[in-house]
């Protein structure tokens, strides 16, 4: 069977139009290589990745970074973001307590709380200034000075108190008038049976804050008051690990009070704060953000900056979080053109999820991570499922050394190889269908008419 000169014409185009096979990498290809300094002997190994990568890749997805053995060969390796993890909750502090005498809803419209020098001193008194010889009924707690929500009190009573076994109900307010119910039989244990002793001194409730809590015994109070409590906090969700780059301001336009920042890569930043230079300063300000320095500005988020002294400590306001961006360039422009910024540049802090880099330890070391190549194609793998139930150990960075040069960073021409065949192919279809008409009606021109 013998094809047409066009169908030739569009196989050998099409052929021509495929891709050479890549040749196998090596280190030389990519601008720089860091040693990876792994301890022991392990299946699989996690690095962070490290600023340097983000300053030195060609591509902002990282996929000019790959992980080579000591014979020069590619090993499998996966760009990971870790899983988020449960913060280590402060150690709570002992809280202010009052015994409450008789019924407490007596007691407590009877009782005067003072505090004097910032909470430093509290003053109790009944209403009729001094306490009567009643059994204790319940209990106020004073936590104003918490800033985050408990979601337990650790009791405590004298060593050595009689056997007990009651129930507390738990309750909030925020003026000492208004009670809210948080908790209403939580159960408490002391007891002894030769030289075992079973207690149940915790308190566990739903995370709440509140300014006062009061806790009052169900029945029969207990044969002996308690010596102290213990706040203890909530825990605070699972928060990513996370990277961060605080870069210095250059001054920028002056007429509209600008301050450029470059933070010399492209960080995936989800997360952004301004530290100012001086004390008591306030400033609101626009952040804008740009991929390369002829682009146009664009905005990102407008918020309040603070920095007040507070005694011997200061308070900042938090980071403001933001959707993933990658632009190198940012511009933070004050709002207000009469602000009192103060003395001095501020400085733009960028933070970021961490991200790590996991490979399997295929061939002897040393191993070595090479970054920065313009013609890379992404070669990540899932080793994720591979390695459930594997140790992996973590690996260390050594120094950064050039490799191939700052050369290899450059991305070849793109040639749009599917759009070009698209044409060549509709084009070699129009010119097949004019040479069929045309070879149509040359045969019909020369088929005599048929006689009636």
């Amino acid at each position: 069977m013998t094809r047409s000169p066009v169908a030739v014409l569009v196989g050998l185009l099409a052929a021509s139009a495929l891709p050479a096979t890549a040749s196998e990498l090596s280190p030389q290809d990519f601008a720089y290589e860091v040693l990876l300094v792994t301890p022991g002997s392990a299946t699989a190994y996690r690095v962070s990745v490290p600023l340097d990568v983000y300053r030195n890749v060609a591509h902002e997805d990282l996929r000019d970074v790959r992980v080579f053995n000591a014979r020069g060969e590619v090993v499998p390796y996966e760009l990971e973001t870790p899983e988020p993890r449960l913060a280590a909750r402060p150690r709570g502090p002992s809280l202010p307590l009052f015994p409450l005498r008789g019924e407490a809803r007596v007691a407590l419209d009877g009782l005067r709380i003072s505090v004097q020098s910032q909470g430093t001193t509290v003053n109790v008194e009944t209403a009729h200034g001094a306490t009567q010889a009643l059994a204790v009924t319940s209990y106020v707690i004073d936590a104003r000075e918490l800033s985050l929500p408990l979601s337990a009190l650790e009791l405590r009573w004298p060593d050595g108190a009689p056997d007990f076994s009651g129930n507390l109900r738990v309750e909030s307010s925020d003026d000492l008038a208004a009670w809210r119910l948080v908790r209403g039989d939580a159960p408490i244990v002391s007891l002894r049976a030769g030289s075992a002793h079973l207690t149940q001194s915790r308190v566990e409730f739903p995370a709440a804050k509140a300014k006062f809590w009061r806790l009052t015994w169900l029945g029969t109070p207990a044969p002996f008051e308690l010596s102290s409590v213990t706040a203890d906090p909530a825990a605070a969700p699972p928060q990513a690990e996370r990277e961060t780059l605080t870069v210095a301001a250059t001054p920028g336009d002056q007429e509209h009070r600008e301050f450029l920042f470059d933070l010399g890569a492209r960080l995936p930043v989800n997360q952004v704060n301004i530290e100012l230079p001086e004390p008591n300063s306030v400033l609101r300000l626009r952040l804008l953000s740009r991929a390369h320095p002829t682009d146009s500005w664009r905005e990102l988020t407008q918020a309040e900056f603070f920095r007040v002294q507070t005694g011997s400590s200061e308070r900042h306001n938090d980071p403001i979080s933001i959707t993933r961006n990658s632009d190198r360039y940012w511009l933070a422009r004050v709002t207000a053109p009469d602000a009192a910024r103060g003395a001095g540049a501020p400085k733009l802090q960028v933070s970021w999820d961490r991200q790590d880099l996991v490979f399997l330890a295929r061939g002897e070391g040393p191993y070595v991570l090479a970054y920065g190549y313009g013609q890379a194609a992404a070669a990540s793998t899932a080793l994720t499922p591979l390695l459930k139930g594997v140790i992996v150990q973590e690996a260390s960075l050594g120094t950064v050394r050039l490799a191939g040069g700052p050369t290899r960073l450059e991305s070849p021409r793109v040639v749009p190889w599917k759009r070009l065949i698209l044409w060549l192919v509709l084009a070699a279809g129009i010119v097949l269908l004019a040479w069929m008409a045309y070879s149509l009606s040359r045969e019909l021109s020369r088929t005599p008419p048929s006689k009636p």
